[in-house]
């Protein structure tokens, strides 16, 4: 049989699934363009965020992992590090370690306060400036060396 015996019916079939199928692939391909675009972008902004940790005399984790980290919009360190709550993290993130009523503030690393600092620089300096004066308020020093 063929496409000249096939009913007319069938025909309309055939083109309709061929037509749904080529949409379905196109919107894939499109999908997969724009992710492959945010890799990248989010693996050169984390090669420079390396370079500028190395460069600060700072350790610095392999690039690889820090786009898988922080993406290519800085992921938690971008989210206003003005807000109340993300100073109360990173304020608790300064403490000894322990929980409940053990819980005491410790004086902070000044290395660990500078690599967010780079970070905030890379993936939003727009919030630098108010980084940089949340950290006046703390007491940091060089507690790792």
């Amino acid at each position: 049989m063929s496409t000249a015996d096939a009913p007319d019916r069938t025909r309309i079939w055939i083109y309709l699934t061929a037509a749904v199928l080529l949409v379905v692939f196109a919107l894939i391909g499109l999908l997969t363009f724009d992710e492959i675009h945010r890799n990248n972008e989010a693996t050169a902004k984390a090669q420079q965020l390396h370079s500028n940790l190395l460069a600060a005399g700072l350790p610095a984790p392999e690039p690889d992992v820090i786009a898988s980290a922080l993406g290519d919009d800085g992921g938690s360190v971008c989210q206003d590090p003005d807000a109340a709550h993300i100073k109360a993290k990173y304020q608790a993130a300064l403490s000894n370690g322990a929980s409940g009523p053990g819980q005491r503030p410790v004086i902070g690393s000044k290395e660990a306060a500078e690599a967010v600092g780079q970070a905030i620089a890379v993936y939003c300096p727009q919030h630098l400036a108010d980084y940089r004066a949340h950290l006046d308020t703390l007491h940091l020093d060089d507690t790792t060396k």
